[in-house]
């Protein structure tokens, strides 16, 4: 049986999953995007809109859109 204890860290863990942000920060390298606090580049390509050239070490807005991210812009 589950005791108080065993409750609250299973709803801790709920809640940690659902909640992701809806804006990230990153840094292109080499066609990928490495987020801030993270040290490698992500395995995914991300879409980008059509009106944006990135190149390595542009700083980059993405947005959370369903289960990925789109780049939205740089930052300059």
């Amino acid at each position: 049986m589950m005791d108080s204890q065993d409750f609250i860290f299973l709803i801790k863990d709920i809640v940690k999953q659902e909640i992701q942000p809806s804006y990230k920060l990153g840094t292109v390298t080499g066609g990928k995007v490495v987020f801030d606090g993270e040290d490698t580049a992500s395995g995914k390509t991300y879409k980008k809109l059509n009106s944006i050239t990135l190149a390595d070490n542009d700083r980059v807005l993405l947005a959370r859109v369903s289960s990925t991210y789109v780049i939205l812009g740089k930052l300059t």
